[in-house]
């Protein structure tokens, strides 16, 4: 399966999201940034950066994709089986999102939006949920991430936030609802099989 994971704006969550995919689901990813963490974290047998275009069709990758939209990634854009788009529930991200939105849309209509480090009670998130209803995107899946520091930990431990989680202790309990809300994004992400 070829998963996509972009948005135009940086720092969104997509390699955070990239990586605990990769680790958890046993996928390659390949990012189209030269400099991209994830050098650190992946082996060459895991990693590919790919600048330009992309020939080759992949089993079970994860696309990084930064940045506006290449011909090559349209590409991959389109025949992805699903597309996740990672945000941070800001005005002025969920502007640039919408915008990504768009663009994908056009290509591949198999989109997920994750809302990405959501706080109890985060007033910002309902305003978001109208935002996507007024520009008619309120039909998309949504599956959204707390905010927790396990996603940091992801790349302290090169571990998933799963393998975190069962190692019990503070870890099991503060990185359950993380893990659960993660759960729920490869659930809905194997639906699209």
């Amino acid at each position: 399966m070829e998963i996509s994971i972009m948005n135009f704006k940086g720092g969104q969550g997509k390699t955070t999201i990239a990586l605990n995919l990769a680790y958890t689901l046993d996928y390659g990813v390949v990012a189209n940034e030269s400099y991209t963490v994830l050098k650190n974290h992946l082996d060459e047998d895991h990693l590919l950066i790919a600048t330009g275009q992309i020939t080759d069709e992949f089993d079970d990758v994860i696309y990084d994709f930064g940045g506006g939209i290449t011909p090559h990634m349209a590409t991959v854009l389109k025949r992805s089986k699903v597309v996740i788009i990672p945000f941070i529930v800001e005005q002025a991200n969920v502007e640039v999102t919408i915008e990504a939105i768009n663009s994908v849309v056009a290509l591949n209509d198999n989109i997920i939006l994750v809302p990405n480090k959501i706080k109890e009670d985060d007033k910002d998130y309902a305003v978001m949920l109208e935002t996507l209803q007024e520009f008619g995107f309120d039909k998309l899946p949504i599956s959204p991430l707390r905010t927790s520091t396990a996603l940091q930990n992801i790349f302290i431990d090169h571990k998933t936030i799963s393998a975190m989680q069962a190692e019990g202790g503070l870890n099991g309990f503060n990185y359950r609802k993380i893990n659960d809300d993660f759960n729920k994004l490869i659930e809905l992400i194997k639906s699209y099989k």
